[in-house]
């Protein structure tokens, strides 16, 4: 991700991975008439679904930091800790740390907001950045769940908390 650094560009890939995620629960044009039309793409899209809400979690903790950049903000919050007598966050722009909601969130103070779902966060932590090496296929009404739960994370996360 040596590309994607900043508030602006975690609110675009974001929004992307968004909709492809919405493509890949369509009916796939390609090879329609497989056995598999139907599920084939269902891992990718909850992959890319929740690999959107780490990317708006990622603009929200940079927005919320005051920063320009991931690095920066993990410095400045760092920072505080240190200052606090506390442990410093772990990498979340170079590690695996980056990848985990609940940690993301956590870092946040999305729980303090207004209309805050402690239920739909709890089920879009079940995500896992690895869900892209996985052979299983999650059953359709599971990806759907899936994706509710995102789109509600995302239309809440963009318009009360990063304003877009």
């Amino acid at each position: 991700m040596s590309g994607c650094n900043r508030l602006s560009d975690f609110i675009k890939i974001g929004q992307q991975r968004l909709k492809d995620a919405e493509e890949l629960m369509e009916k796939p044009t390609a090879d329609f008439r497989r056995s598999d039309a139907e599920s084939r793409h269902l891992r990718g899209a909850m992959y890319l679904a929740g690999y959107a809400v780490e990317c708006l979690l990622k603009a929200y903790l940079i927005d919320q930091e005051r920063c320009v950049s991931l690095a920066d903000t993990q410095i400045k919050i760092n920072t505080r800790c240190l200052s606090l007598g506390q442990e410093p966050v772990r990498r979340i722009a170079t590690t695996s740390a980056g990848h985990d909601i609940y940690y993301l969130a956590g870092l946040t103070d999305i729980s303090y907001r207004h209309e805050y779902d402690p239920q739909l966060w709890g089920r879009l932590s079940a995500w896992k950045s690895t869900w892209r090496y996985e052979v299983t296929t999650p059953q359709r009404e599971e990806a759907e769940r899936f994706l509710q739960d995102v789109h509600k994370a995302v239309n809440w996360l963009q318009p009360n908390i990063i304003g877009q």
